[in-house]
């Protein structure tokens, strides 16, 4: 799957060159100000760039450190009103007591679309949706679910002078069943082609639609330099892979604070760095003691 994605990236940016392409950005400093997710690193409307996103997540309930590092890279048509994407994480653990390891993330591919509102207009209105791919039986290999997921959501965003206010409504949502393998050692056969006696557990997961509602507000100092804060909101707390157990491990929901700040150093260039704070502290079931998520962006194109 990785390699599908790096192919498609390419191909993309093979396309690009055949067309005339714009960053849906002019001389007004609505069209050009940067609007940056504090909870990805990513821009909120469609625009040519790359970004690597590095996350860290301090003490998560496996006692251990996680490391995420996502590749992602967009290209927009007709103006910036419409844009291609792409994504694949790498996962870092580093556990306490067990041996570190390493796995490669779900992969996603994704669109963006402005359908209407002038682009040099102080505010912008995009619907945005993603499909991602199946992560394969090889669990020493690969996370993120054996299954198809959806992802939609609409934004929302406004500039006053010197202040953004962004909001962000959508969900995931499994597009297929859950396809049960013996993984106790990873041969891959799928569940249907097993003997009787060799059938899987009863699976401990059942899949549920998840919903994610995220709000921020940004203060620009500079054109080039701006700080952000905002809340993030999702249900049910561990998301489409949703445990059976209900339990104080499971609550129904999950909320976290973000603030950071974000800086373009150059016209195309761009590097951002957020502290996220999970607001749920009790020890027994919180995701993850705190997180940052450090992000460095590259556009391409002509204005």
């Amino acid at each position: 799957m990785k390699q599908i994605c790096i192919v498609l990236i390419f191909l993309l940016l093979s396309i690009q060159s055949l067309y005339s392409h714009h960053t849906g950005s002019s001389d007004s400093p609505n069209a050009t100000a940067r609007f940056v997710d504090p909870f990805t690193g990513k821009r909120e409307k469609p625009t040519n760039y790359l970004v690597m996103t590095q996350d860290y997540y301090q003490s998560t309930r496996e006692n251990s450190h996680l490391f995420t590092t996502t590749a992602f890279a967009e290209m927009n048509f007709f103006d910036g009103r419409f844009a291609l994407n792409a994504s694949v994480p790498w996962n870092y653990y580093q556990q306490r007591g067990r041996e570190d390891a390493a796995r490669i993330g779900k992969t996603y591919l994704g669109f963006k679309y402005q359908p209407f509102f002038d682009l040099d207009k102080p505010y912008f209105f995009v619907i945005e949706g993603s499909v991602g791919f199946p992560s394969g039986p090889d669990t020493d290999r690969f996370t993120g679910g054996n299954y198809y997921t959806g992802t939609g959501f609409i934004k929302l965003g406004y500039l006053y002078e010197k202040w953004s206010f962004v909001t962000k409504i959508g969900g995931l949502s499994p597009l297929s069943r859950p396809q049960p393998n013996n993984l106790q050692d990873n041969d891959g056969v799928p569940y249907y082609f097993r003997k009787a006696s060799a059938s899987p557990p009863e699976p401990e997961y059942e899949f549920k639609k998840t919903a994610l509602v995220s709000a921020y507000v940004t203060y620009y100092l500079m054109p080039e330099i701006s700080l952000f804060t905002g809340l993030l909101y999702r249900n049910p707390y561990n998301g489409v892979d949703y445990s059976k157990e209900k339990d104080k491990a499971n609550p129904s929901y999950f909320t976290e604070g973000s603030a950071g700040f974000s800086w373009n150093f150059s016209e195309k260039y761009n590097m951002s760095l957020a502290y996220r704070y999970p607001l749920q502290r009790d020890r027994e079931y919180r995701l993850y003691q705190s997180a940052w998520t450090f992000a460095f962006s590259m556009e391409w194109g002509s204005d």
